[in-house]
């Protein structure tokens, strides 16, 4: 018995795999503009982590307000998250430096997931994509630690696209895998 036939039914494999196609597709097509618009890709992700930032410390003020509004010490996430949004819009390129910090240790932590569950997936098809999205992830890591902060502009958005665009294709190739083992079971 292979593990997408212990750990799903048919049914859920039938249902999520034009899914997970789509999402694939989509992650794939979003990987492939940052990588020929590297730059654009590091400002939309600075962008993007600085309005996740704004909102959160809406919320984080909203509920504080509405719960703790005389501790001081309660005040302090939604105050820490509104300034760190805030410098995020102000200063784009330190910004993109930060997080190419972050963006590394992501990779890293991106690259022992897919590890494990390649592993866990194996001998389903498509297993082996995950171990080469794994792969590409640690090498990025290093490469952006070795080029910070210099290269961080660049290399940022290139980065950010390139581990979308494999990840976009291990999903791709999962869905395929698993409509594949649902029509199988069908035939039987």
């Amino acid at each position: 018995m292979v593990f997408a036939e212990m750990m799903f039914d048919k049914e859920t494999l039938k249902k999520y795999s034009t899914q997970t196609i789509i999402a694939g597709v989509l992650m794939l097509l979003v990987g492939l503009a940052g990588i020929f618009m590297p730059t654009i890709m590091s400002l939309v992700v600075v962008t993007f982590l600085g309005w996740l930032f704004l909102v959160s410390a809406a919320v984080q003020g909203y509920i504080t307000w509405k719960t703790y509004n005389r501790s001081f010490s309660a005040w302090l996430k939604p105050v820490l998250s509104l300034i760190a949004g805030v410098l995020l819009f102000v200063f784009p390129i330190e910004g993109v430096a930060a997080v190419a910090i972050m963006l590394s240790a992501y990779l890293l932590v991106d690259a022992f997931a897919s590890f494990g569950f390649a592993l866990d997936y194996k001998p389903n098809k498509g297993w082996w994509l995950l171990i080469v999205n794994a792969i590409v992830s640690i090498l990025l890591a290093v490469l952006i630690l070795i080029g910070w902060p210099v290269s961080s502009l660049l290399w940022v958005g290139l980065y950010a696209a390139v581990s979308l665009f494999f990840d976009g294709v291990s999903l791709v190739a999962m869905g395929v895998g698993a409509r594949k083992l649902a029509k199988e079971d069908e035939n039987k």
